[in-house]
């Protein structure tokens, strides 16, 4: 992981169309154009990772056993 030093300011405008119960616990910077959001709903956690520059959104939803 490379350390986020140095960064400069930018204005990043998202909607990752969650839902009214869903409860964003933290965000990270992924390679200077990606974010990684931790949402919480109820008793269930998942990631969203938003590319700043395609505006894609990708879902992480897997259960480990």
């Amino acid at each position: 992981m490379k350390k986020q030093s140095n960064l400069e300011t930018k204005d990043i405008v998202y909607d990752l169309n969650l839902d009214k119960s869903d409860e964003i616990t933290d965000i990270d910077l992924i390679e200077n154009d990606r974010l990684l959001f931790t949402i919480k709903n109820n008793n269930k956690t998942y990631g969203v990772i938003y590319d700043i520059n395609t505006k894609n959104i990708i879902k992480i939803d897997k259960k480990n056993d």
